[in-house]
């Protein structure tokens, strides 16, 4: 009997607030909005504060009011998950006011957006390369801003994707035996990411697509294909330096010396 008036008192209490919020966005009273959207803002109800805030910043537009009001809009729409709307209005903001104490996080936040649209790595990464850009003209604008730090470890974490999808899609001429390709895929992988976390694992890769290239050639092609692998192993042999890859890539530089001796007394 308890709980089932605790629930009736309950359920009245939200059809009496539920209530009382069409009232308010169906009025006219502009005071009374502005008040009630900061109250359902700080309460993070971003879905009832973005209506109120979306009827008040175009009457406001304008005046220091809807500067302040503005502010709460994308902040709504990134707290709904509408991020693509919510960094338009981030970048606005700051373009519309950049003198504001407002200004340093909306542009911040901008980025931020783009970051939380950044896909797993497999997909398309046109948000991923978007974020670096936008946190990038972040820290270019605000060099001394305390976010930059946070900037700088946002861009990382977003270029770490783009590693791991740059090497996978390199990596993937090398699995379907398509080695000349993979040699040229992995060597620019190489060089566009010279941080690479998996360096080594690459750098044997172009040595072995290279020796496996030269390997499966006609004859009248190998002793040039050979002649380049040799050069790619000692241009990577300090990278293989107590990895796993070290012995393999000795190997390969071996057979491949050995094969081209070989074609040298033929010819």
């Amino acid at each position: 009997m308890k709980k089932n008036l605790l629930f009736i008192l309950f359920s009245a209490i939200i059809v009496s607030s539920c209530s009382q919020y069409q009232e308010v966005l169906k009025g006219n009273d502009l005071g009374k909005k502005y008040e009630v959207a900061k109250a359902y803002y700080n309460k993070q109800q971003y879905y009832k504060a973005l209506p109120l805030f979306e009827e008040l910043v175009p009457v406001y537009k304008g005046t220091k009011e809807g500067e302040e009001m503005y502010y709460y809009l994308p902040f709504c729409y990134y707290g709904t998950g509408e991020y693509l709307v919510a960094a338009y209005h981030f970048k606005n903001y700051h373009a519309t006011y950049p003198t504001s104490l407002h200004a340093e996080e909306c542009l911040f936040m901008n980025a931020k957006c783009y970051m939380q649209m950044s896909p797993k790595y497999e997909m398309t990464q046109e948000f991923t390369e978007k974020a670096i850009n936008e946190f990038q003209l972040f820290t270019n604008t605000f060099p001394t801003s305390p976010l930059v730090s946070q900037a700088n470890d946002d861009i990382d974490q977003m270029r770490s994707k783009l590693q791991v999808k740059a090497f996978a899609g390199a990596k993937l001429y090398y699995q379907m035996t398509n080695y000349k390709a993979s040699a040229v895929a992995l060597t620019n992988l190489v060089r566009s990411y010279p941080d690479l976390p998996n360096i080594a694992e690459a750098c044997f890769l172009i040595v072995k697509s290279d020796y496996l290239y030269a390997l499966n050639s006609v004859a009248t092609k190998q002793k040039d294909r050979y002649e380049k692998t040799i050069a790619v192993y000692n241009q990577y042999k300090d990278k293989f330096a107590g990895t796993r890859y070290e012995k393999e890539a000795k190997s390969i530089f071996e057979n491949s010396t050995s094969n081209l001796n070989k074609l040298d007394i033929h010819e």
